[in-house]
């Protein structure tokens, strides 16, 4: 649809921008670096020629040239520019702040959109393949923040409901909040560390309330244990 769009406009009112090439002396050719599409819709609407901005960047480069334009001008499908931004890291060796840095995003951003890399590979799968653009980039950023168990479920549900961005937002909000509590809800752990001249102790009570009785008589048990250890004791130095 989009490439429709800029060949009605090419045929009505021609090329009003550059695109930018370089030379390959080898091919004897011009290779598009950006403005493909422009290009496309110039053959289609028969121009015996368009206008060029011809550059000879390092081939390093043309990757980040090509990310960078279709980045502001285009929205971009998610893992379109996941995946370019990784090849662009790659080639690179470059650092999320050096990608930041390059392509004029926030750290934020880059890291957000290299972490769509890490969802369930059934989410990926799906999303990869989704051509209706209903999938945005703000439905994955939502199901990142779930268990990746729970990823595709809630993905499928919001294909099959047509839930929004906002709404699968609020959905991962709501199940996130869940999930913490129930973690809340648990066994109670308290925590006790002493240091010695030779060592540093620290004891865990599976429950809130500790007295100092508690403490000493575990510390007892342990005395007794090292007194009599079990035939098959291991001493955690060699675990």
């Amino acid at each position: 649809a989009a490439q429709e769009e800029i060949n009605n406009s090419v045929r009505r009112h021609g090329i009003l921008q550059s695109i930018t090439v370089r030379y390959i002396e080898a091919e004897d050719i011009y290779q598009v670096i950006s403005g493909e599409r422009r290009y496309h819709a110039a053959c289609v609407a028969g121009l015996p020629e368009l206008p060029c901005w011809l550059q000879s960047p390092k081939e390093k480069d043309i990757l980040l040239h090509q990310l960078v334009e279709n980045w502001v001008r285009l929205d971009m499908h998610p893992y379109d520019l996941a995946d370019a931004l990784t090849r662009l890291r790659d080639a690179n060796g470059y650092s999320q702040r050096d990608l930041a840095r390059e392509t004029g995003k926030s750290e934020g951003e880059i890291s957000k959109i290299l972490a769509l890399l890490d969802l369930d590979p059934g989410v990926q799968k799906i999303a990869r393949e989704d051509a209706t653009g209903t999938i945005t980039r703000r439905h994955l950023y939502a199901l990142r923040t779930l268990p990746a168990e729970e990823q595709l479920s809630i993905l499928e549900r919001i294909q099959r409901e047509s839930i929004s961005a906002t709404d699968t937002e609020e959905l991962a909000a709501k199940r996130t909040a869940a999930l913490s509590g129930r973690k809340r809800r648990g066994a109670p752990v308290s925590h006790y560390r002493f240091n010695t001249a030779q060592a540093s102790v620290t004891i865990t009570f599976r429950k809130k309330d500790v007295s100092t009785d508690d403490i000493l008589g575990a510390l007892e048990e342990v005395r007794m244990q090292l007194r009599t250890p079990p035939p098959d004791a291991v001493p955690s130095s060699a675990e």
